[in-house]
């Protein structure tokens, strides 16, 4: 497969310079990378004549990852799950990258990908919706009464949760115009996340992390944390925000930045600065609960942290590939999605490698993962939507 792969910058480190006498045990799990989706573009399998993956005309895989790429479905391998066809001439666009997948329940899920692509499951089939736009959707918010969803604060689109500008889209989603930071500054969102059936979207920007209220019909930009904590943390450094209860908020970024937002659901947040001891990028974070979470980054980092501020643990994986991805339904049931198609379970003492079939010698970065329940799992990337055994 030919891929223009993400683009590895060295930068700054954070984490350790909180903690001098920590600075020699401080050392990288790996080199520091920029996991922008920005900086990333990736070209489809090259083809031949006759239209087939395989130069044989086959879609037969004949790399060293075989074991973990089976032609056909099977008892616990992930599957295709609705949206994309068999080929690039069927369904959704294999272009199309899916950023984000969030659900109230196995029976009422969404996804955003680029293009304006969003999808709804409804307990039976994934079916695409017209927002009303071709620009790019990253981050989607199940809010109470309705749904959010942008990619840049620019445009934002709802559906029940207010009217917009102009008519709704053919599906009921409304476009809301601008939405500014609270400080006026930057609008350049690194992250977003938001509790499902909350009022509350928590946004990081470039120079702050804030909040967007949902109060029934309008949507008010509030402050999180104030402009100048973030201008000396790592909260400008931010690319997953995740929490388990409307009191706190976990955060991790590029150089190994990352952040716990306590009194989370207060006039005045507390920030507590963390040092997961690594200066590599962290792309993911799911929390368990208040005072557990995982993050996921550059070349197969996984860490672990329950709730001390230097309590980051590496946990050993099968795989070097960047992570993008994490998310699960308790601390025994936790999936994480990367690069070259790799996807990693936790039972609750093991990290293994799942199986992904049908894929042929297709190998797509897998962006998003969403756990609604034990044994249902979602996962999205370019060209492909994944779920266990292909049960939608």
């Amino acid at each position: 497969m030919s891929a223009w792969r993400h683009t590895l910058v060295s930068g700054a480190g954070f984490a350790c310079a909180l903690a001098g006498s920590l600075v020699a045990a401080c050392a990288s799990v790996d080199e520091n990378v920029n996991l922008d989706p920005e900086k990333t573009e990736t070209v489809l399998p090259e083809r031949d004549a006759g239209g087939a993956d395989g130069a044989d005309g086959s879609d037969s895989c004949t790399g060293d990852d075989c074991a973990f790429f089976p032609a056909e479905c099977e008892p616990g391998a992930l599957c295709p799950s609705g949206l994309f066809g068999a080929d690039p001439s069927a369904g959704a666009d294999w272009r199309t990258r899916l950023e984000t997948i969030r659900a109230r329940s196995a029976t009422d899920a969404w996804v955003v990908g680029t293009v304006g692509m969003a999808a709804h499951f409804d307990g039976t089939e994934w079916k695409a919706v017209d927002v009303g736009t071709y620009e790019s959707l990253e981050h989607i918010w199940l809010a109470n009464g309705g749904e959010l969803t942008f990619g840049t604060l620019d445009r934002v689109f709802t559906r029940g949760l207010g009217a917009g500008e102009g008519d709704p889209s053919p599906d009921g989603w409304a476009k809301r115009g601008k939405l500014t930071p609270p400080s006026g500054a930057s609008s350049n969102v690194t992250a977003a996340w938001g509790r499902t059936g909350s009022s509350t979207m928590w946004v990081a920007t470039t120079s702050e992390v804030w909040r967007i209220n949902a109060d029934g019909t309008t949507l008010t930009p509030t402050p999180g944390v104030p402009t100048s904590v973030c201008s000396s943390l790592p909260c400008k450094w931010l690319r997953a925000l995740d929490g388990a209860s409307p009191n706190v908020v976990w955060g991790v970024g590029e150089s190994g930045a990352a952040i716990r937002i306590t009194n989370a659901n207060s006039e005045s947040p507390k920030v507590e600065v963390m040092n997961p001891l690594t200066w590599s990028t962290l792309s993911g974070v799911w929390a368990v609960s208040d005072t557990e979470a995982w993050a996921i980054g550059a070349r197969g980092l996984v860490i672990h942290n329950v709730g001390a501020t230097f309590g980051w643990q590496v946990m050993e994986v099968p795989t070097h590939e960047h992570l993008y991805a994490v998310a699960g339904s308790s601390s025994s049931d936790i999936w994480a999605v990367g690069d070259k198609g790799v996807v990693l379970h936790y039972d609750g003492t093991t990290w293994s490698r799942v199986k992904v079939a049908g894929m042929g010698r297709r190998r797509p970065e897998l962006l998003s993962v969403w756990v609604p329940e034990p044994g249902k799992v979602w996962i999205g990337g370019q060209g492909v939507l994944l779920s266990l055994g292909g049960k939608r």
